[in-house]
């Protein structure tokens, strides 16, 4: 089978390797598609992908095999690759009081979903709903972080909420607040492509960081008081600052990019409405349970987010993943084994 190994810093060779056999309790699946996420981006900007690994954990596709002692799964059903409860806990969530997720959580799988076929342990993966379409369930994973995110945050339903970045899990915030009963939802993105796909998604209004004042905006759209909680997701230079200001006395900022630069902050702007900032990091099963009901019930949108000129083929990972270092017109790039 065909995969994408990473062979040094920004650098993917397509190559042939065998074809993973199935363990007594595992599943052999069948990749259809596999998101490119900003977690896989950095790993290849930064060097942070181990030499010889297989990167890729937004998969979804078919189970072609199982193995012998495996009874939940059949050939043929439809999978995304994840959202299990391990029935064996290793303890403590992503691995430890400790974890860092430069120095540990971006560690490449020996094996992942940039390639044709992939083993899973039979608890592992979740069923795709008949009626959700394999385009929206690609987005499973990276929605299960934008649930994850909003469950951390202080949002409650009526609450007006800033979003600050549209990119997949910026879009997809915005739109679980939505689901969850958010009055007014404001999103701040300079990217065009991803700026419309917001509006089309229902945002209350989407704001240009690089043309507006979005914090004296924002103030002035709230009463003059700031919004009771607003999302980084973008991870820009400038963001968190601009979250810091713009949340009301006692309102949340909740961090869910990760910056690979360092940050200035200029507390002073903030520290006398005692605001506070939050941080939340990947997924629970619950998490990814809920977005599999709010896609069935028809509250995920995926077609602003996944356009059909955003599937690629091997041929095109190299260029993909350099441009994705500094993302424009593209908001969801998809592998299509």
């Amino acid at each position: 089978m065909k995969a994408a190994i990473m062979r040094g810093k920004q650098r993917l060779e397509i190559e042939d390797v065998p074809t993973p056999e199935p363990g007594p309790s595992d599943v052999l699946i069948k990749i259809k598609y596999n998101g490119l996420c900003g977690s896989d981006v950095h790993r290849f900007q930064y060097g942070a992908a181990e030499e010889g690994s297989i990167m890729g954990h937004e998969y979804i596709g078919e189970v072609k095999q199982v193995g012998q002692g495996v009874t939940r799964w059949k050939e043929g059903d439809r999978v995304v690759g994840g959202g299990g409860t391990n029935p064996a806990p290793t303890g403590g969530a992503f691995g430890g009081a400790r974890y860092s997720a430069q120095s540990v959580g971006f560690k490449s799988p020996k094996w992942g979903g940039f390639a044709e076929f992939i083993t899973l342990p039979e608890w592992a993966p979740s069923p795709i709903p008949d009626n959700v379409p394999d385009e929206m369930a690609v987005l499973a994973e990276p929605c299960a972080i934008a649930v994850h995110a909003v469950r951390r945050s202080a949002f409650r339903v009526g609450d007006d909420a800033v979003v600050m970045g549209a990119g997949p899990i910026g879009l997809l915030i915005q739109q679980v607040l939505k689901a969850g009963g958010a009055n007014n939802i404001y999103v701040s993105e300079p990217a065009p492509a991803r700026a419309e796909a917001a509006a089309a998604l229902g945002a209350t209004r989407v704001f240009d960081p690089a043309a507006e004042k979005v914090v004296e905006e924002i103030v002035e759209l709230s009463g003059g008081l700031g919004v009771p909680v607003a999302f980084d997701a973008a991870a820009a230079k400038s963001t968190l600052q601009q979250g810091l200001e713009m949340v009301r006395r006692g309102g949340e900022v909740l961090l869910v990019s990760m910056a690979w630069v360092d940050v200035p902050l200029l507390t002073v702007e903030w520290i006398g409405r005692e605001v506070e900032m939050k941080a939340a990091y990947g997924s629970t099963p619950q998490d990814w349970q809920t977005v599999l009901t709010l896609m069935e019930r028809g509250q995920i949108d995926h077609k602003p987010m996944v356009p059909v000129d955003s599937f690629i083929g091997f041929d095109q990972m190299q260029e993909s993943m350099e441009r994705l270092m500094s993302p424009d017109e593209h908001i969801q790039l998809v592998l299509a084994p």
